[in-house]
């Protein structure tokens, strides 16, 4: 699952069997948003049915773009108070993307995020790409 807490409201990781969804259930996630492009068939009436909120957000694996990171800024912004799990499928999607959002939307410090991001795994050529654009835009 590659599960890694960020802080007492933000949990990144990747693809999780019945257990998993009993592990984040148990740490008391609200949200989940699932950054694959086609989750396993059932998952969200899984977690709906557990009154856990399901988001998709399809990212290409090869091609992530700048409005990606908008939606997921965006649903991360709608779940303000809750607790998130941010997941895809080996947890390299979604720490960086909550990697972003933690340096554009929250301020943290960019070593600090960075940190974590690299705790799931270093972002390959089209990843750090991807990063480079996010961060440099609207400077």
């Amino acid at each position: 699952m590659n599960f890694h807490t960020i802080n007492d409201r933000l949990v990144t990781g990747g693809d999780f069997a019945e257990d998993g969804l009993e592990t984040i259930a148990g740490r008391g996630v609200t949200v989940v948003i699932d950054l694959r492009p086609a989750p396993p068939e059932g998952q969200a009436q899984r977690l709906l049915g557990r009154g856990i909120k399901w988001i998709n957000i399809p990212v290409e694996w090869q091609q992530p773009t700048v409005e990606n990171f908008d939606e997921f800024t965006a649903a991360m912004q709608a779940s303000a108070g809750e607790k998130v799990f941010v997941q895809c499928q080996a947890n390299y999607r979604a720490s960086t993307m909550t990697y972003l959002y933690r340096v554009k939307v929250e301020g943290v410090a960019e070593p600090v995020a960075r940190k974590d991001l690299e705790a799931a795994w270093q972002p390959n050529d089209t990843w750090r790409a991807f990063i480079r654009t996010v961060l440099e835009e609207g400077e």
